[in-house]
């Protein structure tokens, strides 16, 4: 063991410890032949089998590095290994003055500003690491020096006291190449949990669980609890306050599925830039009141920026437009909705995705939500609004778990109590004047939406409120309307007025006991009948509606006649 004073092959003159670990020490040392410059030596242990084994292919990927990368200088350079010693392997490195960005982020979150620096200067490193053809696998703030900048460092209130990065420890590196799985498990993607092939999406994923803990403040929660992997969407969860872009660049990093990352740095920094172009159009406003000289720079500047981010734009939108496949599709309208919450047109884009194949299922309903929710001041001031809430609506009425056995009869009534608060969001009455059919049948949703939250609280008094009367009213106004505005599809048709025949089985004594008459209700359903028997059902789930339309008639027909 080196102490103080003493002398390293001649040239490097300890001067104290800067860490430990089991089978290695670091110290600090004067490099005599480099007029006392400071380095970092390392000395392991060579017994300590694959640790200095590691220690060594390490030292030599980093200086295989730091040849390339001489411009971008993203490591501290190896000055020399010295391997005479039975005992011990001493590695000597550039000193880095600094401290470890793990070490920093216990004070706190940094600042947006530095945020979006590092997270640059992160994806500019890793993107070389991926043009030598490797992976990392271990990207996270502790393998992360924060080079001093000036006598300022300590002051935490000085967003520019911190210098450029240095990348250290790529150790992961060394056992990905000789097949061994190396993750830290709070930035860990969950095909490093689950063992499977990595690529440079995995490094990506990293990436974003550390721009999230520098973002935040907040270590990212482990990638698996007691052997169970733990969703993104529960690892990665941002306050309202969070700048909304890098929330978004974030949330699109760390997406459990591979596919729907970015599937670069390249474009992972196109975002990135973006993204400050955007802030900085918002800044431009308060620099223009200064004066008349910054008024027009700012003007041409944001001007710039503007054309720039309206470009961008309409790139996301072509994306959207053009893509092949629902994951494709749905990445893509998510991108543009991220990028421009107000956008009411991808909202129903999504909408009308969700529709196709007749299911509007847990994952959709917590994208959908998700969106609404993040970007509830800018959709809620878009001329298109009430449209979304409306076709919300529909979405929830008709197609909530839709198609499957278990939960699409406790889907039906949830998905219906759920829809009245967008079909209310759409009573307005500026939609009446854009569009009086959808507002009628909005209000008509309403109606009957209500009665099944009414009976969803189990209140027995409903007939007293003459309730059951008005739900009558309301089942024969659904039905003119939707057949008269052509309100959908033969599903939307089959579906509603099997809702209705719902309701007449479960209200038809109540419906009585309010003066709606046994043979008025059999003229109801007669006429249903004959409606759903002229319709070609073509959809499973269109066959479905129909059949128990059929089939409950005959039933229905005998409770009216027994009733009577």
């Amino acid at each position: 063991m080196l102490k103080e004073g003493d002398i390293l092959e001649d040239r490097y003159k300890i001067t104290d410890v800067i860490g430990k670990g089991g089978t290695s020490i670091v110290y600090r040392a004067a490099d005599l032949r480099a007029s006392g410059a400071l380095r970092a030596v390392k000395a392991i242990r060579k017994n300590s089998g694959m640790d200095a084994f590691n220690a060594m292919q390490e030292a030599e990927l980093i200086k295989e590095f730091y040849q390339k990368d001489a411009k971008n200088s993203f490591f501290p350079n190896i000055n020399e290994i010295i391997d005479n010693d039975p005992e011990m392997l001493y590695i000597v490195q550039d000193y880095i003055n600094g401290c470890s960005m793990d070490k920093l982020l216990a004070d706190g979150p940094f600042d947006y500003k530095t945020v979006l620096r590092y997270a640059r200067e992160i994806c500019n490193f890793m993107s070389f690491i991926h043009k030598c053809k490797l992976i990392h696998s271990d990207m996270k703030p502790d393998n992360i020096m924060v080079v001093k900048n000036g006598d300022d460092f300590e002051n935490t209130k000085n967003p520019d006291r911190f210098g450029k990065l240095k990348f250290i420890d790529f150790g992961s590196v060394i056992q990905l190449q000789n097949d061994a799985f190396a993750y830290t498990p709070a930035y860990a993607a969950p095909e490093q949990f689950n063992e499977q092939k990595l690529d440079e999406r995995t490094d990506i994923f990293n990436m974003g669980a550390t721009f999230y803990h520098m973002l935040t403040g907040k270590k990212p929660m482990n990638v698996s609890v007691n052997g169970k992997y733990v969703p993104s969407a529960e690892r990665f969860v941002f306050d309202k306050k969070i700048n909304a872009g890098l929330a978004r660049i974030i949330r699109k990093c760390v997406n459990d599925d591979m596919d729907k990352r970015y599937s670069s740095c390249e474009e992972l920094l196109d975002d990135l830039n973006m993204t400050e172009n955007h802030t900085y159009v918002r800044l431009t406003g308060i620099i223009a009141g200064i004066s008349a000289v910054l008024l027009a720079f700012s003007a041409f500047s944001g001007h710039m920026a503007k054309k720039n981010m309206k470009e961008y734009f309409n790139k996301l939108v072509e994306k959207a437009k053009n893509a092949s496949t629902y994951e494709e599709k749905s990445a893509a309208l998510e991108d543009v909705i991220d990028f421009d919450g107000s956008y009411a047109d991808a909202y129903l884009d999504l909408i009308e995705l969700y529709k196709n194949d007749m299911v509007f299922d847990a994952a959709e309903t917590e994208q959908l939500l998700r969106l609404m929710n993040e970007n509830v001041n800018e959709i809620k001031t878009s001329p298109g609004y009430e449209e979304v809430s409306y076709e919300t609506g529909i979405l929830y009425w008709y197609y909530y778990f839709y198609g499957n056995d278990t939960e699409s009869r406790n889907g039906s009534t949830t998905g219906k109590i759920a829809s009245v608060k967008w079909f209310s969001e759409a009573q307005t009455e500026n939609f009446r004047q854009q569009n009086s059919d959808k507002y009628d049948i909005a209000s008509v949703y309403c109606t009957i939406g209500d009665f099944y939250i009414q009976t969803q609280k189990k209140e027995n008094e409903l007939l007293k409120k003459n309730y059951s009367a008005d739900l009558w009213k309301s089942m024969n106004s659904l039905c003119d309307l939707v057949e008269e505005a052509n309100a959908g599809s033969d599903i939307i048709l089959l579906e509603t007025y099997k809702t209705l025949v719902s309701l007449e089985n479960t209200n038809m004594n109540d419906f009585a006991q309010s003066g709606i008459s046994f043979d008025e209700q059999r003229r109801f359903i007669d006429d249903i009948k004959n409606k759903a028997e002229k319709i070609n059902a073509a959809e499973n789930s269109a066959v479905e509606a129909k059949e128990y339309i059929l089939r409950n008639y005959d039933m229905l027909i005998q409770s009216i006649e027994g009733s009577q």
